[in-house]
């Protein structure tokens, strides 16, 4: 430590010079970091969802889907028809879109004495009322087009576009050529768009919103916080100075190895911001409450802070790194990525702090404020006044904490989580509003895949899929299911001259193949692309099951309720549950044990190390107490409120660890040494609060500040991170300077007097 100390005080231009160099290296990459936006990345590439969410696009052409629905008082009249005949042909011609289904190209199966034929729905476009009348009764009587690509009371129409691919295509291209397409025929229809591409492209283009905000308005309020607390230029500028550093370092480090910005990555910013000055701070309020002692030389003071504060930033910056090491024990990359990133950044703060400061300190001038032997004064007289509050009413306050943190803690059995990013806008935004509408209409956007790997041409298969559909309508949130199995009903049903006692599946092998021979032949074979993988000789269907609007919890339970079914009735038969909703559900999945993982290694692991440093299991338990405080509290006011725990809060305990602990190691540590000086309990808890308590309160506000920008965001997800962050550092904080010197005035845990 002591060669650390000679190190910087002899060449305090060099390291300033050195860390200006590699800044300006890491810069050098920050312009070629990437967004990414899909879902894709956050569960693991060989989870079997994935795998099979991949299979499913190659066998049949892509399972994501953009429904564009219209509505009109006169869907079904010429005028409306052959205007938006436009609209399916400029669909058709973009790339990244595979097939359109709607009423422009939909089927029907007729009975002729030849057996049946396949006719379009709009070979001629009705003119009267009575035309009108008779296609309805005809689309009625399909109910593969009725309630699926032309509303039920007939006021709207859906272009049911499938993507190329689940993820390898730009989602922004897709929705620019949408955007432009609805201002051009949009008037006096209403035209709503849904769908995950359209959610994704405005999650990037949300993101980059997002990064032009936090960063300028997270420093803004920096400084100013910095300059109320410090008020001179170098208590501002060198903490601002370790976060700049930090995040260019940080992101740096993602460009160069290729690491792609997610919507949870837009966090990072604003966690430097707000945890990267912890350390600046804690120097320099130290340094300025030493330096104003009378001859006190300014040399022998930066080496008297950095003495004192050495062992307890060390603890402070490896109990925070901890924290957010934590997250690589989480089961989503995204997350573990974001942990080991935010680690990283934290490491270069740590570093930048114990050897950048000090040599600016040695450079600088004093501060001229500090002369004034009454500066701060103020902040001295009400720590003392608040320390000795709650040392003097410790029992009925504790036992005050003791019951406010059971009856909040109630909630946590409440929470509900939520991985459907839907959902990351609130109610009144473009893209709930147009995914509620299509959901009205035409029973939502969202699908669950359900790949059949079998002989297809078997009836028994054929009815095995059709009982899988059945089960599957059983479900309230189920709007719809379509399959191969409904198309070769019709087909058998035309081929008896439509009657309805033949749409069943017929039990002739032979029979089924002959009607899929038929149906290319009088129609176009491209209409089952997205249920069977070949109409010759077909290996793999696809059941695609149609979901309402719901939360992920439903999905969840829809998805575990669907897995067991297969297993109790088709485990001779293949089938593989897969699709977005799929993906979702088991999101949300690993959204909770990853939570559950991370909170168990960061408390576990910060009890052992705090253990370790007093040589003490009491030691270990007290500096778990303010934490464990704080989580019970915010995790039941989410279960009270109705927060979601979602991608970006699931990431909140470790967090709150890898922070809020930073608090009671100063609090514990100080007290400790001071007591070692010889002072007794009560004096040794008021000195800790004036010297160490500023420090420890500017390092909560900053916090707090720095991530009251999160609320700014367009996400839901994020704005509430942020609300929550802000509240349980604001509980960590009282934890450490209210709960921690009532506990300890009253039991007097021996190992702070060893």
């Amino acid at each position: 430590m002591f060669r650390h100390f000679r190190f910087i005080f002899n060449y305090p231009k060099t390291i300033i010079s050195a860390t200006g160099f590699i800044t300006l290296l890491f810069l050098w990459q920050v312009p070629d970091l990437k967004l990414d936006p899909s879902i894709k990345g956050m569960i693991p590439k060989n989870d079997p969802v994935v795998v099979n969410m991949d299979l499913l696009d190659e066998l049949f052409g892509g399972s994501e889907i953009v429904i564009i629905g219209v509505k009109s008082d006169s869907i079904l009249y010429r005028s409306t028809l052959e205007k938006f005949e436009a609209l399916q042909d400029s669909l058709e011609y973009i790339e990244q879109i595979t097939s359109v289904m709607s009423l422009y190209n939909a089927s029907n199966i007729v009975s002729t004495d030849d057996g049946f034929e396949v006719e379009d729905f709009l070979d001629v476009y009705p003119d009267t009322d009575e035309e009108v009348a008779r296609l309805k009764e005809a689309l009625k009587a399909n109910d593969l087009v009725y309630g699926n690509i032309i509303a039920e009371d007939f006021s709207a129409m859906a272009f049911i576009c499938q993507i190329v691919s689940s993820f390898d295509y730009d989602e922004h291209l897709i929705k620019e050529k949408i955007e432009l397409l609805r201002e051009e025929f949009e008037g006096p229809e209403e035209i709503f768009i849904s769908g995950m591409p359209i959610i994704r492209a405005h999650i990037t283009n949300d993101m980059q919103k997002d990064m032009k905000t936090f960063m300028p308005f997270g420093i803004f309020l920096m400084i100013i916080l910095l300059s109320v607390s410090f008020r001179s230029w170098l208590g501002v500028f060198l903490p601002l100075l370790v976060v700049i550093i930090s995040v260019i370092w940080t992101f740096g480090l993602m460009a160069a190895l290729n690491i792609e910005m997610t919507f949870i990555s837009v966090v990072i910013p604003v966690m430097l911001i707000a945890i990267a000055n912890d350390y600046g701070i804690h120097i320099i309020a130290h340094y300025y409450e030493f330096i104003r002692e009378k001859g006190a030389d300014k040399n022998s003071v930066i080496k008297k802070t950095m003495k004192s504060l050495g062992i307890p930033i060390v603890l402070a910056g490896f109990t925070t790194i901890i924290g957010f090491l934590s997250l690589f024990g989480h089961v989503l990359p995204k997350i573990q990525e974001l942990g080991l990133l935010v680690a990283f950044g934290i490491l270069v703060a740590f570093i930048m702090s114990m050897i950048l400061i000090p040599a600016a300190l040695i450079i600088a001038k004093k501060p001229h404020f500090l002369s004034n032997s009454n500066s701060l004064d103020g902040m001295n007289k009400f720590l003392h006044g608040w320390a000795n509050f709650f040392m003097k009413f410790r029992i009925s306050f504790l036992v005050a904490v003791v019951v406010l943190v059971f009856v909040i803690g109630l909630g946590i059995p409440r929470i509900i989580v939520d991985t459907d990013p839907d959902h990351y806008y609130d109610e009144g935004s473009e893209i709930r509003v147009n995914n509620a509408a299509i959901t009205e209409i035409f029973g939502g956007s969202t699908t669950l895949s359900i790949r059949i790997n079998a002989d297809i041409k078997d009836p028994e298969v054929l009815r095995k899929i059709e009982r899988m559909a059945d089960h599957m309508e059983t479900h309230a949130s189920v709007s719809r299911t379509i399959s191969i199995a409904d198309q070769i009903k019709k087909m058998h049903s035309a081929f008896n001259g439509g009657d309805p006692e033949y749409e069943i599946i017929p039990d002739d092998r032979n029979l089924i193949a002959q009607y899929l021979f038929l149906y290319s032949l009088t129609g176009d074979e491209s209409d089952f692309d997205q249920f069977i993988d070949d109409i010759d000789e077909p290996e793999n269907a696809h059941l695609v099951v149609r979901l309402k609007q719901i939360k992920t919890r439903e999905v969840k339970a829809i998805l575990d309720d669907t897995k067991d079914y297969i297993s109790a009735n088709f485990y001779d038969t293949p089938m593989t549950v897969t699709g977005v909703a799929a993906f979702i559900g088991e999101l949300a999945g690993m959204v909770v044990k990853g939570q559950m993982i991370s909170l168990t290694i960061s408390i576990l692991v910060i009890f052992i190390v705090m253990a370790i440093v007093f040589r003490s299991v009491i030691g270990g338990l007290l500096s778990v107490i303010p934490l464990g405080t704080a989580m019970i509290f915010v995790f039941g006011l989410m279960g009270y409120l109705k927060i979601e725990l979602n991608i970006a809060t699931a990431m909140l305990s470790s967090i709150m660890i890898g922070v809020g602990i930073d608090y009671t190691v100063h609090f514990l540590w100080h007290l400790r040494q001071h007591i070692r000086a010889g002072q007794d309990l009560e004096t040794a808890i008021f000195t800790t609060m004036r010297i160490s308590g500023k420090g420890i309160v500017f390092n909560a506000l900053s916090v707090v500040i720095g991530f009251t920008v999160l609320t700014f965001s367009a996400f839901l997800p994020v704005y509430f991170f942020g609300f929550l962050i802000t509240l349980s550092i604001t509980m960590c904080l009282f934890g450490a300077l209210a709960i921690l010197p009532a506990v300890i005035i009253h039991w007097e845990p021996k190992f702070l007097f060893k």
